[in-house]
């Protein structure tokens, strides 16, 4: 056997996977580019609540060192929503298999964050946060249930 009858043997072998390949990958890629789809609203609030959440972190903690106590609760409840957020824009980016139990795990810490900024209702920047938290909160418990 010759090296021309090699390599189109090689070549024949190369066009028939491909065209396996594509005849069963077209399934699970319609479906990878509807998830894309479901998510991209949630991802577009995990953002700006991370965002939001950091700056409330920042706000709570100078109050807490400056010996108001109540902000300290505030600012470590801003602190893991922020981390929730992170890790749910992450796995939701690279649509990683976890992305249903990210989604609802940030919820739930949106939940909480959005609690702890409410008790300072009349702090712009908490209210702030417990607006974005909220809808944060709203976007990733409807995405778990797509």
């Amino acid at each position: 056997m010759n090296r021309r009858e090699v390599l189109a043997g090689l070549g024949a072998g190369v066009a028939a996977l491909s065209t396996f390949g594509v005849a069963t990958a077209a399934d699970p890629l319609a479906k990878l580019v509807e998830v894309k789809d479901c998510c991209k609203k949630c991802n577009e609030t995990c953002a700006k609540c991370l965002t939001e959440c950091l700056a409330c972190y920042a706000h709570c903690a100078a109050l807490a060192a400056g010996g108001s106590k109540e902000h300290a609760a505030c600012a470590k409840a801003c602190l893991d929503c922020s981390e929730f957020c992170k890790l749910c824009l992450t796995i939701c980016g690279r649509q990683g298999a976890m992305m249903g139990i990210c989604c609802e795990a940030c919820a739930k810490a949106c939940e909480a964050c959005a609690k702890a900024c409410e008790k300072f209702p009349d702090d712009k920047t908490c209210a702030a946060c417990a607006k974005v938290c909220k809808e944060c909160q709203k976007c990733c418990a409807d995405c778990c249930k797509a």
